[in-house]
């Protein structure tokens, strides 16, 4: 095997466990790019409802939320560790207290093995970090920070309103404390060519970062990229020019950090392009035939 696989670093944390099923959960919160706090346009290929099958739960409470979803998770898993996973939007984006209020229920449920938190890097204070910190010692805890690329002009582009360096300090606070950090890379922004899908590689080596998930750029309606994409103003990287990119950032990443995909879906009504960026199989299969070639 070229890389490690997600569920390597997953057997890693949860020992206990020979498998681990990820349980989406919405904690009701927004995003500083959304509610004004940064800006309220938002980065431009980001629609929540193209990737996060409970981005309509914000008025649920997460403990109606376990009550409902766990019990099933479990009847189909019996054996399996549950890794809730704080999914939609920014999960840090919040006062310490009303983050405790979120959090604290779900550590404490007998049924879950852990906790994933999707997040931004300019959302990590220094109160929160210590917090999680402290959670990790009970359970688990795994925080997801979005970077998308390592290059600065391509995240000011996609109005990500974060830097490398926000995302490299946040990244090693996290660290610090011992949490377990990973990332998203999108390959494929406008404008970006292999020297940035290699560069962004390497700073997730560089940083020691748990997992990587690796997404090809996909247009979804709703965003200021599918009106830029329909407008003619860049094009999408081809199936085999995707292939090729992922295999090079796989051989620069190394072993260290898990792969945890390299592949990316929408809902059919939602995506406009490209059409291949569901084949799963089909990317991998071509992905793992490069490196073995290489």
């Amino acid at each position: 095997m070229h890389y490690t696989p997600y569920r390597d670093l997953l057997l890693k944390v949860f020992p206990n466990y020979l498998k681990v099923r990820k349980l989406p959960l919405n904690g009701g919160m927004s995003c500083p790019n959304l509610d004004g706090t940064k800006s309220y346009s938002g980065c431009s290929y980001c629609n929540n409802r193209s990737f996060s099958p409970v981005y309509d739960l914000a008025k649920v409470s997460i403990q109606e939320q376990l009550d409902q979803f766990v019990p099933k998770l479990r009847d189909k898993y019996p054996n399996a560790g549950i890794l809730a996973y704080l999914q939609p939007y920014t999960n840090t984006h919040a006062p310490l207290e009303h983050l405790m209020g979120i959090i604290n229920p779900i550590i404490r449920h007998k049924e879950i093995a852990g906790l994933a938190i999707g997040t931004r890097p300019d959302c990590l204070e220094s109160d929160k970090v210590a917090y999680l910190g402290e959670v990790n010692q009970e359970k688990p805890v795994i925080v997801e920070i979005g970077l998308q690329t390592a290059n600065d002009k391509t995240l000011a582009a996609i109005n990500r309103r974060h830097t490398l360096a926000e995302f490299e300090d946040a990244v090693k606070r996290c660290q610090s404390v011992g949490l377990t950090v990973t990332t998203h890379v999108i390959v494929g922004l406008p404008g970006e060519t292999m020297e940035d899908f290699k560069h962004t590689a390497q700073v997730v080596r560089n940083l020691h970062l748990a997992a990587v998930k690796i997404h090809p750029l996909h247009i979804v309606t709703g965003t200021v990229m599918a009106q830029d994409y329909i407008a003619g103003e860049f094009k999408l990287l081809e199936f085999e020019q995707y292939c090729e990119a992922v295999a090079e950032m796989i051989k620069i990443i190394g072993t260290e950090t898990a792969i945890e995909r390299f592949s990316g879906e929408s809902p059919s009504d939602m995506l406009i392009a490209p059409n291949w960026c569901g084949e799963r199989d089909k990317i991998i299969a071509t992905v793992e035939k490069i490196l073995e070639n290489a």
